[in-house]
């Protein structure tokens, strides 16, 4: 998804680099939207929709431009207009925000600071940068961690606050199963193992051109094609990140199916999330493996407060082992292990049809927990959530 609208008014090969550069993982300036002056900017302002965001490339005739642009900025007030300068003078500083620039940057911070800047004066000049990323990770094999990735992918879209046009994605990082993919009964010639794997940037762009959509609200990174089941992906945590933030760039949510990958790729997915799924069956094996994944995470730095602890698969009155002899033996508290209802005859419905538990049986008991489950992780993100400030 490209830049949405955002205008440079510059005649200087370098920054408009720089700017370009900097806009990279969300998505390409156009050459369209790049001024050479004064006059293709009034131009432009005059003859389009208002742009959430202007660029100001003040170098040459600084105090001229500032005189000709305090009209502009008095009749677009809702547009945010960002100046650029090789130098930082309190004088130049000073008349720019007198004239109404909300934010003065030196050129040498564009390519660091540029982006958080934008996010934080009009976000949504940025293509979906503030979206938000959970993480599914399972203590074992059949805790059904594809499943709550998929339909919580799908749950979360719904969410009150963000609008239905706006879909979610599910990325499949197993590389052995393509579960997502066997899922849903779509497929893709490319996935994220490919992203991965390849050499150059991973940006915007390249996560929206390889994922495949269910429907218009549910999108999937799948894992890689069928034909290429089994080969391995290469996790490496700096990879992962730019791939989860470039997801966030172009998606509201992404969910993350991360079952069978390697803690240290798990440990950087968790950095990278909002919340931090893990998903247990109450049995011996699998408590053992989640308290050394909860140790292993904690140990790394990832805030235990984000992790959520759920027992798949819960019946009431089936297992040898209660919800509270669980928790005691995570150690953890009653409010960080939560069930989710075992619900077999509506998942194999949605399995076999290909089409999410909202769609096929609204009304099911594990739909419910997982309305619920979303609505809290929402909640979460809300009271994170920091306004913009004016710079």
């Amino acid at each position: 998804m490209a830049v949405r609208n955002l205008l440079l008014l510059s005649s200087e090969r370098a920054t408009i680099a720089s700017v370009a550069s900097a806009l990279e993982s969300n998505g390409k300036l156009s050459s369209d939207n790049v001024c050479a002056d004064l006059g293709h900017l009034a131009e432009r302002l005059k003859t389009g929709s208002a742009p959430p965001a202007v660029l100001v490339d003040l170098d040459g005739q600084p105090e001229r431009i500032l005189f000709a642009l305090e009209p502009m900025m008095r009749k677009f007030a809702d547009t945010k207009f960002v100046v650029l300068s090789g130098v930082m003078r309190n004088d130049l500083l000073l008349t720019a925000m007198q004239v109404g620039a909300r934010h003065f940057m030196h050129k040498e911070s564009v390519q660091t600071d540029l982006t958080d800047v934008l996010h934080r004066l009009c976000p949504e000049a940025m293509a979906g940068g503030h979206g938000a990323a959970v993480t599914v990770l399972s203590a074992g094999g059949g805790c059904g961690a594809t499943t709550v990735a998929v339909n919580l992918a799908a749950e979360l879209r719904l969410v009150h606050n963000h609008v239905a046009a706006d879909p979610a994605l599910v990325v499949d990082l197993d590389p052995c199963y393509g579960a997502v993919s066997a899922y849903l009964g779509i497929d893709n010639e490319y996935g994220i193992a490919d992203i991965l794997g390849r050499m150059g940037p991973i940006d915007a762009q390249l996560i929206q051109s390889t994922a495949v959509a269910q429907s218009e609200g549910l999108h999937a990174l799948l894992g890689t094609s069928r034909a290429k089941l089994g080969e391995p992906i290469a996790f490496d945590p700096e990879r992962l990140k730019q791939a989860v933030e470039s997801c966030k760039n172009c998606y509201a949510w992404t969910v993350l199916d991360a079952a069978r990958v390697p803690i240290a790729a798990s440990i950087e997915l968790a950095r990278q999330s909002i919340a931090t799924l893990l998903l247990v069956q109450l049995t011996v094996k699998d408590l053992r493996v989640a308290r050394q994944m909860l140790q292993r995470l904690a140990a790394d730095g990832v805030a235990m407060e984000d992790v959520r602890i759920l027992a798949s698969r819960y019946r009431k009155r089936s297992g040898s082992i209660s919800i509270e002899q669980a928790r005691e033996t995570l150690g953890v508290s009653n409010g960080a292990l939560a069930t989710l209802a075992n619900d077999f005859p509506a998942v194999t419905q949605a399995v076999n049809l290909g089409k999410p538990l909202l769609e096929v049986a609204p009304r099911s008991e594990l739909r419910r927990d997982l309305q619920k489950l979303a609505a809290s992780i929402d909640a979460a993100r809300n009271q994170r959530a920091v306004a913009p400030s004016l710079s």
